[in-house]
């Protein structure tokens, strides 16, 4: 689905919304009936207590949280580890976070990029234990980054076949997801457009972690329920 396409039809601003917002709407209805074909009966019992509230959410009404306030919070702390944190998130819960006494160092992306594969992985969930902070101004270029991975070279990757990091690219669609919650940048909402939209084949070979699987399922569940998409991405 080309949220861009929608955005340059040169209709008025009233109409453009309705249009936006009735394209995320069907997608959303689309996902709540066909979402099992992406998280399979096995992934859905991998999650032991949580599958319950995985299904509730996407199979049930419309739900979302609103965190555009961590966009003007400065970055925060919690206690939680990033997978718990993450997993509120997903589910539309409450978590507890405070304002942080500082912020890490600005990444340097060429330093990051050059890590190992999984010294990158978990830099990523050290830094973004608490998911909102990719949300902040000061992680822009992060976020542009993880973005212009998931949709040139792992896209490339998936479309070819060819083997990849799928707890990597899942992790990196979370956190993609996560700053679409909290900036409502469309760009990031058609990432997670794009890869709800990869033939069945290529989304089997991401099942190979359940949770973030699931998660990144219920945070696109949200996004597409979110209203003012189009009020938001004109400001």
């Amino acid at each position: 689905m080309d949220l861009e396409t929608v955005l340059s039809r040169p209709v008025q601003l009233d109409c453009c919304e309705g249009i936006l917002r009735g394209a995320l709407l069907t997608r959303r209805a689309e996902l709540r009936k066909s979402w099992r074909r992406f998280i399979s009966p096995e992934c859905l019992a991998s999650l032991g207590a949580l599958a319950k509230e995985v299904e509730t959410l996407l199979s049930g009404e419309d739900a979302f949280r609103d965190w555009r306030f961590a966009g003007a919070f400065g970055w925060m702390d919690c206690d939680a580890s990033f997978a718990d944190n993450l997993r509120a998130i997903a589910l539309a819960h409450n978590f507890e976070h405070r304002p942080s006494d500082a912020a890490p160092a600005q990444l340097c992306l060429g330093a990051f990029n050059r890590l190992p594969r999984d010294e990158r992985t978990e830099f990523l969930y050290d830094r973004y234990r608490c998911p909102l902070n990719i949300g902040l101004p000061s992680e822009t270029d992060v976020a542009e980054e993880l973005l212009r991975q998931l949709m040139v070279p792992d896209r490339g990757k998936l479309e070819a076949g060819t083997e990849f990091d799928a707890e990597m690219v899942l992790l990196k669609l979370n956190l993609v997801g996560v700053r679409a919650m909290v900036t409502r940048d469309l760009r990031y909402l058609d990432a997670l457009n794009y890869f709800y939209e990869l033939p069945r084949r290529s989304l089997m070979r991401m099942r190979s972690n359940p949770r973030l699987h699931s998660f990144w399922m219920c945070i696109y569940s949200q996004l597409l329920s979110t209203p003012g998409w189009q009020k938001c991405a004109l400001r």
